[in-house]
């Protein structure tokens, strides 16, 4: 088993579907490890309704049946115990194939007498007809598993090589985990040969294996892993799994890219909304069923979220936000069948009494609100006070690990904020609220001002498509955020907190090089700052301030990936890393940035590593502070021998202490200013709605309109989650029913017999 198993999990039943085939071959009968065991007779029983409705039964060609029937009849003695298990599991295969046949759910007449291996029949099935079907293949074989994921890679389409778990699902594992594996086979059967001891097969292993890895590594930018040559590493059945997860990173199942915006939405008629107790139906892709809704676990500001099994939970929309866009979106997801831990993809949609449209079925998430935790000291410090910071670090590579996913699926999170994020005590980050999420055109209906772009201030959320360098813009201030345990990026001295004008301001007040930014926050952030990783904290500035070169062009998802991992390799090197005090999430003291600063602990706190050498030109040496920063802070009367600093109000510009400032206006200047805001949030009574007859706007916004020569608008505008008032929801024209359009292509006729023609006869239909 590899270190760092990368895999997706996808229900292979949706290629029993008429425009999708199923292939297994010879090792997946006769596996015999504990793990899988009886994920193909689940697999069966989940698609045999399928299979018989479409007429599309699993493929087990004849070359398959062949290598069985050869290897059952070998006699287990002398052999070792599991080879003798899989020779028995091979003589049961047969016999199960041969009922499954004559039940029409398994087709075994299918093969190419013209090569004597399945690989190859496999390979030349899946280039012919990848512009036709959709094609998945049931294998443990590594090398097959590199043909067929390069095929696809090179045709550009959806083929798919994976194993089947005990539930019967196809576990897909990523390139880089099946560069890993070929390499580790490849290196054995080269060993073998070195050694003096290689067979025809190893010799036959090599010649295969080298080019294909070769051209593996180009197509997917991979270089050479470090292989363990020793033995196999096999996971005990018993044993749990001592790492934290990862979701997969290969895309197969993306949605457009391209998509174009939907018609605005419209809320959707219902009878009853269900709640604690009563009874809903679900249905996901492939199965259906009804629960009962359990404990209430939370109510937020879309719906109500129910407890359901030990691992499930249903969300319940409250009937502001019971849409049409907001059922089309999850029946997509739903359809996609999508599961990746860490994220909460809705996995059924669920009905009321009455067959209505209410919610999802989606996994429980795990621990707490980023905003309850990380993001918050007091809290974070009782939460996690053993934490360093290379679990932040964790946190990040964790978050950043399933936002690569869903961009390489064309899905765009759009409202991402700390309520939408939950950590665990290992360091797992769950994402929720995928009903929000940005795909085929439904736009992501809600945001969060803090992160929000600058393109993006002012417009509404559920009228536009947020793009890629949106979405770069608040994954950047998430990143910037749990690094820095809540700290807003903009943030700077003498500002008004005005969030919004921060961002389009651009002015990133933290120091960076020999830009010496006198607005950089006062206190402990500082420190923070200065302890970053180099290579992180360039990608902050670049992104976030006006002049920086990434400022409209973001990093990427993988971009930052690759930073932060870095950022944890650092860490954990010690010649690198030599000032220990980076490695605490609240630093008191700049970093030391030479390996020979003198570095001890506070003579007077007794705290370790508080204390810095200061160097000084004049005389070539380190100056050591006799107190670390905290303590001599902390002195009787230095505040009052701190000298008055001055500095003009930002509004009259008359001079003043700075203590005495309100967000940089003198006291005159600031309760004008808090009078200037009261009225401008102040709702205008003299415009009514032309559709409710309220007023509706404010004076603020009447005024923002015509300073920017706009219109004033005339009736209420969908808020945030597209919510109207109650009363004034507008009557949009029904939009046409755009239903799947049912292919009339006629299949060629028949010319030719043999293989080929029977093949063709079958994928056709005819």
């Amino acid at each position: 088993m590899l270190n760092a198993l990368e895999y997706q999990l996808i229900d292979p039943v949706e290629f029993l579907q008429p425009n999708r085939r199923l292939f297994i071959d010879t090792n997946v009968f006769m596996d015999t490890d504990a793990r899988r065991a009886g994920g193909l007779k689940r697999l069966i029983e989940r698609g045999q309704s399928a299979i018989i409705a479409n007429g599309n039964p699993v493929v087990v060609p004849t070359k398959v049946v062949g290598e069985l029937t050869k290897q059952s009849r070998i006699h287990p003695s002398g052999e070792t115990m599991e080879r003798a298990e899989a020779i028995k599991k091979a003589g049961a295969a047969l016999t199960f194939l041969e009922s499954a046949s004559k039940a029409g759910l398994v087709r075994k007449d299918l093969g190419d007498d013209t090569n004597p291996y399945a690989d190859d029949l496999f390979l030349k099935l899946f280039e012919r007809f990848a512009g036709t079907y959709e094609m998945c293949l049931l294998t443990h074989d590594i090398t097959i598993k590199l043909r067929i994921r390069l095929l696809a890679h090179r045709l550009a389409k959806r083929l798919l090589v994976g194993v089947l778990t005990k539930d019967g699902d196809l576990e897909v594992e990523s390139d880089e985990s099946h560069f890993e594996r070929g390499f580790r086979k490849y290196k054995r059967h080269a060993t073998c040969i070195a050694e003096g001891s290689g067979s025809f097969k190893d010799e036959s292993e090599v010649a295969v294996l080298k080019p294909l890895l070769d051209d593996f590594g180009k197509a997917f930018g991979l270089e050479e892993p470090v292989t363990n040559l020793g033995p196999r590493a096999v996971k005990s059945p018993s044993s749990p799994a001592p790492r934290r997860w990862a979701v997969a990173s290969t895309p197969t199942n993306s949605f457009s890219a391209q998509a174009r915006l939907k018609p605005s939405d419209t809320p959707m008629a219902f009878s009853a909304l269900p709640k604690q107790g009563d009874h809903v139906t679900w249905a996901s892709a492939d199965r259906s069923g009804s629960l009962v809704l359990g404990a209430l676990l939370g109510e937020g500001g879309e719906g109500t979220v129910y407890e359901a099994d030990l691992s499930t939970v249903v969300k319940i929309f409250d009937k502001d936000h019971l849409t049409r866009h907001r059922k089309e979106k999850i029946e997509l997801l739903v359809n996609r069948n999508l599961r990746a831990k860490g994220l909460c993809i809705p996995s059924a949609v669920v009905r009321n009494g009455n067959g209505e449209f209410v919610g999802y079925v989606m996994p429980k998430a795990s621990g707490r609100e980023f905003q309850r935790t990380v993001f918050n000291k007091r809290k974070f410090e009782r939460e996690f006070p053993s934490w360093k910071k290379a679990d932040l670090v964790d946190i990040c590579i964790s978050f950043l690990e399933k936002v690569q996913y869903l961009h390489s699926m064309n899905v765009i999170l759009g409202d991402i904020n700390p309520k939408n994020l939950m950590i665990d005590e290992k360091k797992n980050v769950f994402i929720i609220d995928a009903d929000s999420w940005q795909l085929e055109g439904y736009p992501c209906p809600v945001g969060t001002p803090m992160f929000t772009s600058p393109a993006m201030l002012g417009k509404t959320y559920s009228d536009v498509l947020r793009t890629m360098e949106d979405e770069l813009f608040a994954v950047a201030t998430m990143l910037f955020m749990i690094i820095m345990t809540g700290q807003f990026p903009y943030i700077r001295t003498g500002t008004d907190g005005d969030m919004v004008q921060l961002i389009k301001e651009g002015n990133f007040a933290f120091q960076y090089e020999n830009r010496n930014n006198k607005d950089q926050p006062d206190g402990d952030w500082k420190y923070m700052w200065s302890h970053i990783h180099k290579p992180v904290k360039d990608h902050f500035w670049h992104t976030f301030h006006r002049e920086g070169k990434h400022y409209k062009k973001r990093p990427t998802a993988a971009e930052w990936l690759e930073a932060f991992k870095a950022y944890k390799s650092y860490l954990g090197n010690k010649r690198l890393n030599f000032d220990p005090m980076s490695n605490d999430v609240y630093p008191i003291r700049n970093k030391a940035f030479k390996q020979d600063t003198p570095i001890q602990d506070c003579p007077t706190c007794g705290r370790q590593n508080a204390i810095a050498g200061i160097w000084i030109d004049d005389t070539q040496e380190h100056s050591l502070p006799r107190q670390c920063n905290k303590c001599r802070d902390q002195q009787p009367g230095r505040a009052a021998a701190a000298p008055t600093i001055t500095v003009p109000c930002r509004d009259c510009s008359r001079p003043f202490p700075k203590s005495q400032l309100k967000y940089g206006r003198c006291p005159s200047c600031a309760q004008k200013h808090d009078e200037r805001r009261a009225r401008a949030n102040t709702l205008d009574p003299s415009r009514l709605c032309v559709r409710c007859q309220k007023p509706f706007i404010t004076y603020g916004n009447v005024e923002w309109h015509q300073r920017n020569g706009r219109s004033v608008p005339t009736t209420h505008r969908a808020g945030s989650g597209g919510r109207y008032p109650a009363g004034c929801v507008p009557t949009l024209p029904r939009t046409p029913r755009t239903g799947p359009t049912a292919s009339t292509t006629k299949p060629s006729a028949q010319t030719q017999v043999g293989f080929w023609a029977r093949l063709r006869k079958w994928f056709t239909g005819n």
